[in-house]
């Protein structure tokens, strides 16, 4: 998932606000884990977000999700947070992470990924 960072993402000094990072990666782990199991998943929790470096407006922002462990109901997916300055070409890794996501049938109830 590739995109600029724009002015309404950023707080008062021109850093992309932490809460959108989050929703970036809620965003990307929930595509993986609906193309993966094709089941409709909800977050489970979030693990051990780290925050590095600021993403400036106007860095084109990266994000990088990849499975690694699949449960009975459940996904672990890391995700990688990484932003360039396009004029400097300078990639800085911003955030990463761990987000679980559980599936679920249509009454809302976890289920198998396997059925």
């Amino acid at each position: 998932m590739r995109f600029l960072a724009e002015p309404n993402d950023a707080n008062y000094k021109g850093n992309v606000h932490g809460g959108k990072v989050m929703k970036w990666i809620d965003e990307i782990g929930y595509a993986l884990s609906v193309l993966y199991t094709g089941k409709y998943c909800v977050t489970k929790f979030v693990d051990d977000i780290e925050f590095l470096k600021p993403i400036h407006i106007g860095d084109l922002v990266q994000l990088k999700a990849k499975i690694i462990k699949v449960g009975n109901t459940s996904l672990r997916i890391k995700i990688k947070v990484s932003s360039q300055n396009l004029v400097d070409k300078q990639v800085k890794l911003n955030c990463e992470c761990f987000i679980v996501f559980v599936a679920t049938d249509e009454a809302g109830n976890k289920c198998s990924i396997s059925a």
